[in-house]
């Protein structure tokens, strides 16, 4: 109750601000960037310098800025010309055209002032790959796919379009892995808003923290942070598209914003997805007559995994205003549907069962600079979920991959369910940073998150209800974070942070002594704890280092805690993990003359974990459930190079390299038996993979401002186990096998950019690819795109 009467007051407060920020004006400069022949010039940055003001030159070479009236230093940069440095006085709305002259001399000569959120973001001293989606737009990739280019992370599907998917990063899996979207938490979005089914015209760019995350997230993560950022800009554009594909998949998104001269905007995102997933498998049969599988695997076809989901993100406000840079108040609608064709072992299939679910999640942010002085800043966001997930299972019949079957005694496929489960989700975040001058900088920031699970089971006059469906399931989060930053040179910058964590759960606690056996208690617990760390960073000509320590935590998830009423079992009882995380990287960033351009990035990792949170598969019912696993350590290695020459090609490759390995010696700790796993590596998790990439750009193709892209892009995983050795060996049936996987993509877009037509074939040579143990997924697939962008 005390949580709750102090983010009402935070609310409150935050609601009051602008009642004293009233002094603070806010006015506009627009204008237009030309070269010295009058030409508009086209894509570049207008900013105010030292301020966090600033904007894109459009295609037309226009540009509009909102800021407080004051005294700049305005800069202009864009590519071929001088940079252009000028005195403003902004005290009320004004046009100011500039001129550019073209850059005669070297690359050395160019002064860049005015860095792109993208460079503010990489050159930070935390461990941080900044990747522009922009360029993918015109694929057919979501966010998931989009994310396995980046060195050290990794996605595991269960299947197609719309199945499970888990993220990982150096090691660390699942929720060990925080999500944000523009800086929120996306625990709760709801199943029909996943990375797998956001696409990834959805996204500006991509912040993927590795290891170490900034205060200002708020995060209870133990191996990292994804921060998803959208289209900031204030700015009016339509970003439409639609792709089929193979295996019926039909893809369509409408990304569009409105910004008036007084500062109201509206912004609309409305995506969907289907497929039929009907794609071939290999896998043992099970002969309905005499119940036992075939010796062999069989090529069949999926024949119950269709998906579909459809999410309406609709937000209006103001911006630009006195009490308020951005103040916002939108509504997040979805629903998805989706068969479930077999367990968590490919060989046990279903033909009637499915899940669904939908999202209502209303929400509102506040953004005001220079609220009570020149630079404090304060952003407050709200958000909670109201909707709803079900899981259906009422046939009772056992199915093979023939989509045969046969009537049985028992009363659904595998647990007759008709459930809504309504699991309420709510996050508050509050960020205070305040910056004197260029070299001090504090960060205060507060997130809280409550969940809340009941069930409405349309069953349960019929007797059959789940064992933990009369329980309540609670649980709420509260992670607090304060960091002060200081920049000794311009070369140099330290940040040092302290985070308080708190949880409280409430739940069901099973009881039993006896393996597959179950007796559930209600159970509740309070956990609190203080982390803290320090990271660095210094530049020295071309090359960038960078290191960081970290004490954290992180804090059981409400899936992890609670299942998901289905092939997820609940474990109340997990601890929160913990962990000792060290990283060093070094980085070289060189532009060689006009043509060339090499970065090469490289960073080593070790991470000492107690508690380590896993997730275990039972084999008796295909279930899966978390428990915690005692002691393990992760040494990781990454790199990546990439080669630029011009504006003609690209090449790059990355790589990661990883020894998770378990160091809890004793089997119990009332026992003096060693473990025979003890030194194993973690089963279940890949330790050796990488992916390269070709891009080559063919300007004025056909006529002037169209573009031809052609694209390659190939990934390797090497073989990992699937369960522990015994004293370091492997049983080679238990492996997941190697995978090499290639994709192609051509696109040609029209008139700088405004039409776009793509074609794309994944798994180019039809490889057999396995994320997880026998879950194979889909074969060579084709698709292709058609794109309409128009911004102003």
């Amino acid at each position: 109750m005390k949580h709750l009467t102090l983010y009402v007051f935070l609310i409150c407060w935050a609601a009051s601000c602008p009642l004293f920020a009233q002094t603070i004006h806010t006015v506009k400069l627009s204008g237009k960037v030309v070269s010295a022949d009058n030409k508009a010039v086209e894509y570049g940055l207008v900013v105010l310098k030292n301020t966090k003001y600033g904007v894109e030159i459009n295609k037309k070479g226009e540009y509009r800025l909102l800021a407080p009236s004051g005294e700049y230093k305005l800069v202009v940069q864009a590519a071929g010309y001088k940079t252009v440095e000028k005195a403003v006085s902004l005290r009320k709305d004004q046009v100011l055209d500039i001129v550019v002259m073209p850059l005669s001399g070297t690359v050395d000569e160019v002064l860049v002032i005015g860095k792109s959120a993208m460079q503010q973001v990489s050159e930070s001293a935390y461990n941080v790959v900044a990747m522009d989606t922009r360029l993918l737009h015109n694929t057919t990739l979501d966010l998931a796919h989009a994310l396995d280019r980046v060195s050290g992370a990794r996605i595991r599907e269960s299947g197609g379009l719309g199945s499970s998917a888990e993220f990982s990063l150096n090691g660390f899996s699942g929720r060990h892995i925080k999500f944000f979207m523009d800086g929120v938490p996306m625990e709760g979005f709801g199943s029909a808003f996943q990375i797998n089914n956001i696409p990834v015209n959805f996204a500006d760019r991509i912040e993927v923290y590795k290891g170490v995350v900034p205060v200002s997230f708020g995060a209870d993560a133990l191996g990292g942070a994804v921060n998803i950022v959208t289209n900031q800009r204030n700015r009016t554009f339509v970003d439409a598209s639609y792709s089929y594909g193979s295996f019926n998949t039909h893809k369509s998104n409408i990304n569009a914003g409105y910004t008036a001269k007084n500062g109201f905007t509206v912004q609309l995102n409305v995506f969907q997805n289907y497929s039929d997933n009907n794609y071939w498998v290999h896998t043992p049969v099970l002969d309905l007559e005499t119940l036992v599988f075939s010796p062999d695997d069989k090529r069949v076809r999926r024949f119950h995994d269709t998906y579909h989901n459809e999410t309406v993100i609709a937000k209006t406000g103001v911006v630009g205003k006195r009490f308020a840079d951005r103040l916002l108040f939108g509504i997040t609608l979805g629903k998805d549907r989706a068969d479930i064709q077999n367990s968590n072992i490919m060989k046990v299939v279903f033909g009637k069962r499915f899940r669904q679910g939908e999202t209502i999640m209303p929400s509102v942010q506040y953004a005001k600079r220079n609220l009570f002085a020149e630079g404090l800043d304060l952003s407050v966001t709200g958000n909670m979920n109201l909707g709803y997930s079900q899981n259906v299972d009422t046939v009772a019949r056992e199915y093979n991959w023939y989509g045969d079957y046969r009537e049985i005694n028992r009363k659904g496929e595998v647990n007759y369910s008709l459930a809504k489960y309504y699991s309420h989700n709510g996050t508050v975040t509050a960020n205070l940073n305040y910056k004197p001058n260029d070299r001090h900088s504090l960060s205060f920031n507060n997130v809280l998150t409550t969940f809340d699970r009941t069930s409405k089971n349309t069953v349960a006059m019929t007797g059959t209800i789940n064992a933990t469906d009369t329980f309540p399931k609670i649980t709420l989060k509260n992670v607090t974070g304060l960091a002060y930053k200081f920049d000794y040179t311009k070369n140099w910058s330290t940040s040092i942070f302290a985070k308080y964590y708190t949880q409280y759960t409430k739940g069901p606690k099973n009881t039993s002594t006896t393996t597959n056996s179950y007796n559930y208690q209600l159970f509740s617990n309070t956990f609190s704890t203080a982390g803290y760390g320090i990271a660095s960073t210094y530049f020295l000509q071309d090359f960038q280092f960078k290191g960081s320590y970290e004490k954290t935590y992180r804090l059981p998830t409400a899936n992890e805690l609670f299942g998901n009423e289905d092939l997820e079992k609940s474990n109340a009882v997990l601890n929160p993990e913990h962990s000792n995380n060290y990283n060093v990287n070094v980085s070289y960033n060189k532009v060689i003359d006009k043509q060339h351009a090499l970065f090469v990035d490289g960073g080593f990792m070790f991470r000492d974990i107690r508690d380590y949170i896993r997730r275990v598969v039972e084999s008796m019912h295909n279930t899966a459930a978390f428990e915690n696993h005692g002691h393990v350590t992760n040494i990781s290695y990454n790199g990546e190079v990439r080669y630029s020459y011009g504006k003609l090609a690209t090449v790059g490759a990355n790589f990661t390299w990883q020894n998770l390995r378990n160091r809890e010696k004793y089997k119990s700790s009332t026992s003096t038996v060693v473990s025979t796993s003890y030194n194993s590596r973690v089963p279940n998790v890949p330790y050796l993979y990488g992916n390269g990439d070709i891009s080559l750009f063919l300007g004025d193709m056909g006529k002037k401002g169209n573009t031809l892209n052609l694209g390659y892009n190939a990934l390797y995983v090497h073989q990992f186990p699937l369960r522990w050795g015994s004293n370091g060996a492997y049983d080679t049936k238990d492996m997941i096998p190697s995978q090499f996987s290639h994709d192609v993509n051509l696109t040609y877009a029209l008139q700088n950019g405004r039409y776009n037509v793509s074609v794309e074939c994944r798994n180019l040579t039809d490889e057999r690819l396995y994320d997880s143990f026998s879950l194979q997924k889909p074969g060579r697939s084709f698709s292709a795109k058609i794109r309409y962008f128009f911004s102003n």
